[in-house]
């Protein structure tokens, strides 16, 4: 495949939906492209993309390797094939180096028709301090293995971060958002999509206008605002604030038992069983202190019941 065609620019987005969980592992074809960088330090990812999916895997050395996929009617092609390359036309394609930063950008033209018959996916291995910043309107994104800053902006497509540590900040217009195993701060705005969490050491703060939140042994403080929706949180330390506030929806908290904790609860129906409780307690609202008080649990719903349960 000759790579002095017309001006390609490729993107570097994960490939990985929820409903059809795709890690990189999981390609079977060969890819159609592949170029290598050489970086000098952690670098920075940079992938702007119009439909097209992407893992991104880190690891050792200081190489980044780039694999594009390519379907065509379906059908999926690892040799150069005439009739790739002609539809590849449709495409403004480039994978290019700039210092260290890798850029990955692909575009369909605004005159090449409606007709899409290719479907192209990409696979990236880098270092594992690589940093990324992607901006996608369609297709999944998946990181494994990464440990720098991530910032992912999408309107369409899941995202799914696993194994991983440093900060992600994520901005989605629609698709789900999975986190597991992870060192370090998280922050997510959606306005829709489920957002699940598994295994976090650091702090989140979700930001939801649909779609359940599901926090499972979160080590860190907890700040949720939901429109609308369910929450579940369960820690397994607090040590910092843990707030869940929903317009409407259930809240439902499982915490560690014997913390001193300041407790403002309310909703259509509060319910949790206290010990050494020093307070006010109603069928919609329980506020006080446990233990002599200290950590602020806030949860608050307009209409759902809030839960707080001990372990």
């Amino acid at each position: 495949m000759k790579l002095a065609r017309p001006s390609f620019i490729l993107p570097a987005l994960f490939l990985l939906s929820l409903q059809s969980t795709l890690l990189a592992s999981d390609f079977v074809a060969d890819p159609y492209l592949t170029k290598n960088f050489t970086l000098s330090s952690a670098g920075k990812l940079n992938v702007e993309t119009s439909g097209s999916s992407v893992a991104v895997t880190g690891s050792s050395g200081n190489e980044v390797v780039v694999d594009m996929f390519v379907k065509l009617d379906g059908r999926e092609i690892s040799t150069e094939d005439p009739a790739v390359e002609k539809e590849l036309e449709n495409y403004d394609l480039n994978i290019s180096q700039s210092g260290n930063t890798i850029s990955l950008i692909v575009k369909r033209k605004m005159n090449s028709g409606r007709n899409n018959k290719l479907n192209l996916s990409f696979k990236i291995k880098a270092p594992r301090q690589m940093s990324s910043k992607f901006q996608s309107s369609g297709g999944s994104i998946a990181i494994d293995g990464l440990n720098g800053s991530q910032e992912v902006a999408t309107s369409g497509g899941s995202i799914q971060v696993l194994n991983s540590s440093g900060t992600v900040n994520t901005h989605s217009s629609g698709g789900s958002f999975r986190l597991e195993n992870f060192d370090g701060d998280v922050e997510v705005q959606t306005s829709g999509g489920s957002i699940k969490v598994n295994r976090l050491t650091g702090d989140i703060k979700v930001g939801s206008s649909g779609g359940s939140v599901n926090l499972e042994e979160i080590s860190g403080s907890i700040d949720v605002n939901t429109s609308g929706g369910s929450i579940r949180a369960q820690l397994s330390h607090l040590e910092k604030e843990l707030s869940m506030k929903s317009s409407g929806g259930s809240i439902t908290a499982v915490v560690p038992k014997g913390l001193g904790l300041n407790l403002d609860l309310s909703g259509g129906r509060v319910n949790s069983s206290l010990s050494n409780f020093d307070g006010e307690i109603k069928k919609d609202r329980i506020m006080g202190k446990i233990n002599g008080g200290g950590i602020p649990v806030t949860m608050q719903s307009s209409g759902g019941s809030i839960n707080l349960e001990f372990n």
